[in-house]
């Protein structure tokens, strides 16, 4: 009898144990994981973060990781504001950055277009860190899911046993 509880426990080590090393596992092929070029969307994450008139809905180009270009889409601020913005450069010092670099990013809101620069700015490192944390998921899920596995297989096996 003591040996078969020994073999239980055991049992429920090494289930842990793989279920946690499958979560590193998880983990590290995710993380390492060159994320393709693709075309990131404010506007259904952003719907919070409004310039001086509504949302300003952007267009992120990401190529090898890095923010390749910025399109401001179709919006309702006022078109002098809106060009004050654009001929400032404030879009383009997001270029090249990861979007860890993009989320430190400091920078300052255009003066004469404060609500829509700002708004563009919190826009961008919003919509970066979403996608930051969809390259860089939490290796803990699986590790939390093998944790309580383990859990569940051990008050199992007491209720057999006690039962036996």
């Amino acid at each position: 009898m003591k040996t078969i509880k020994v073999l239980n426990y055991v049992f429920v080590v090494a289930l842990g144990f793989f279920a946690v090393m499958f979560g590193i596992d998880r983990f590290s092929n995710n993380h390492t994981q060159q994320p393709s070029d693709s075309i990131l969307y404010t506007e259904d994450y952003c719907q919070d973060i409004i310039g001086f008139a509504d949302i300003i809905p952007l267009e992120i180009y990401m190529v090898d990781g890095k923010i390749a270009y910025i399109s401001i889409l179709q919006n309702r601020e006022t078109p002098s504001f809106m060009r004050k913005v654009t001929n400032s450069g404030v879009v383009e010092k997001f270029y090249g950055l990861t979007p860890k670099e993009a989320i430190d990013l400091d920078i300052d809101a255009v003066s004469g277009a404060t609500y829509s620069s700002n708004a563009i700015i919190k826009s961008v490192k919003t919509r970066m860190a979403i996608y930051e944390k969809e390259l860089n998921p939490s290796p803990w899920t699986w590790q939390l899911f093998g944790i309580i596995g383990c859990a569940v297989i051990l008050c199992v096996l007491s209720v057999i046993r006690k039962k036996a």
